[in-house]
Order: C-alpha cells, then sequence, then structure tokens
C-alpha cells in the first residue's frame, strides 16, 4: 500500500521534464509508470528509509533508485524546485523586501569512510563531537518560502556562506532600488565587519543581530526581528527525514532530495491558496 502519493497539479509539472528520460528501444521488460517511481523517491524522502526497504508497491527497488540518481545527474528536481517556484512569484509574489539566511547542521555517517570528504559535502562537526556532518545553509524571502540552498561540511562556519548561497538562487532576484531596498537579516554568528562589505557588494541593507546586544527597553522603537522565518523553514524541511539525517553518500542526491522537498512544500502553498 502506497505511503503518499504526489498531486495531480504537480504531477502535471513535472512530467514533461521526464518526457526525455523515457526509454525509446523496444524488448525487455516492462519500464515502470514514472509517475511510480516519483511516488517512490518520495516515500523515500518523507520516511527517511533505506532504498532496500522501499515498499513493493513502488516496483523493484534498484530500478527507482537508478532513476533517482538519473535524474539527480541531470538537475531535474532542481528545475521541478524552480517551476513551482515560478509559479508561486506569479500567484502569490517572492517577498524581497525583508530576506533572511541561516544554517543548520544534519548528522552524517560516512559509513566507514577513514575522512570526511570536503568534495562530498562532509566535515567533522563541532557540535557531535567531531563526527561527520553535514550543513544546509538556507536563503529565504520575507514569508521564509526557500530561495537558495547550499551544502558544506559542517565545519564551515555559517558567515562563510553568504555569497555561495546567493548563487544558488532559483529565482533572479529583482534589482533594490531606494523606494524599495532588500534587507538580509541574519542572527549573531554573521557579526562580521566583512559581512557588512559582503553584503554591500550584493545591494543588500544589514539587519544583524549584535554579539553581546542588550535587549531593547520596552517602548523604543526598533526594527523587529524577521530572522525566525529561515528557522521556521528549516523546521519545515526537516519534517522530510531523508533531510534531516544524512545517510545519502552522494552530496548531489542530498542535493536533489533538498530540492524536492522545497518543490513539494510550495506546490502544498499552490495548492492550499
Amino acid at each position: 500500500m502506497a505511503y503518499q502519493e504526489i498531486s495531480d497539479d504537480f504531477w502535471k509539472k513535472v512530467e514533461p521534464l521526464l518526457a526525455p528520460f523515457k526509454r525509446k528501444k523496444s524488448g525487455g521488460s516492462l519500464p515502470l509508470d514514472f509517475r511510480l517511481i516519483l511516488n517512490g523517491i518520495f516515500y523515500v524522502l518523507k520516511t527517511g528509509c533505506q532504498w532496500h526497504y522501499l515498499p513493493p508497491c513502488y516496483g523493484s527497488k534498484s530500478t527507482v533508485h537508478e532513476h533517482f540518481q538519473h535524474w539527480a545527474s541531470a538537475g531535474v528536481f532542481a528545475e521541478i524546485f524552480r517551476l513551482n517556484a515560478e509559479k508561486y512569484q506569479e500567484l502569490h509574489g517572492i517577498r524581497w523586501e525583508w530576506q533572511a539566511m541561516d544554517g543548520a547542521l544534519v548528522q552524517a555517517p560516512v559509513r566507514g569512510q577513514p575522512v570526511c570528504l570536503e568534495d562530498e559535502a562532509l566535515g567533522r562537526n563541532p557540535t557531535d563531537r567531531g563526527r561527520s556532518g553535514s550543513k544546509t545553509h538556507w536563503h529565504v524571502d520575507q514569508n521564509g518560502i526557500p530561495l537558495g540552498v547550499t551544502r558544506v561540511g559542517a565545519n564551515i562556519h555559517d558567515s562563510r556562506l553568504v555569497s555561495s548561497t546567493l548563487a544558488t538562487d532559483i529565482l533572479p532576484r529583482p534589482k533594490p532600488t531606494p523606494e524599495h531596498p532588500q534587507t538580509m537579516c541574519l542572527d549573531k554568528g554573521y557579526d562580521y565587519a566583512r559581512i557588512e562589505q559582503e553584503l554591500a557588494g550584493h545591494a543588500y541593507i544589514p539587519h544583524i543581530r549584535r554579539i553581546g546586544e542588550e535587549k531593547i527597553s520596552d517602548g523604543e522603537k526598533i526594527h523587529p526581528a524577521r530572522r525566525w522565518v529561515v528557522e521556521r523553514t528549516i523546521a519545515w524541511m526537516k519534517g522530510f527525514r531523508v533531510i534531516r539525517t544524512r545517510y545519502l553518500c552522494k552530496a548531489k542526491n542530498y542535493l536533489a532530495m533538498i530540492h524536492f522537498a522545497c518543490a513539494l512544500m510550495l506546490s502544498r502553498k499552490l495548492e492550499a491558496a
């Protein structure tokens, strides 16, 4: 019995992207339906189970895994994310006025490998006794809609990831103007002069919580903290168990799962509207 299935609206957007991957030669066993395969990938994404334990209702586990790796290498899941982000922008609009960034540490067992592999976005986690770990670094709009995400080893500090995360944005950013400035909200981990200069180079107004900053007294006029939206988005993403703990060895496969989760989150928001 299937655990969950992607919606008809979501499949209509995805189906044209998968058409080029259909088998062109005849012969052999009958190919699995691509929607069934995508539902199998969704099952793994949501439950975090090993591919070996994929329920048989989704077909051969090796076939589903093989298609996933093929689609991930071809950038299909990033394209699914982009299509849903464009649709959301068209119907609801991306709120660029107050953007936010933050990182999240993820356990990433390396399965007996002797070292953490930087090329596969693995590093020693300083909060987990130096065990292998990864970090996802997120860029969201004012409502917490994911715009870009990068993944690195857990030993990389958040403050080193501002420009590299902006480079992953799935949608083109409009140019700020004096009438419509754009502010980037960051926590204390980004309280460095070099970060302010870096943000200025990207035409952002920095809104950073200062290290040692005293609590503002009641009645004093301030700009409210807006960093919580990125923390909420990270919490939403960790509802997909394959993202919460990284068991995928290849960084590109892990990023593909993140893009798939972002697309599903946006699709649900579109369908609920």
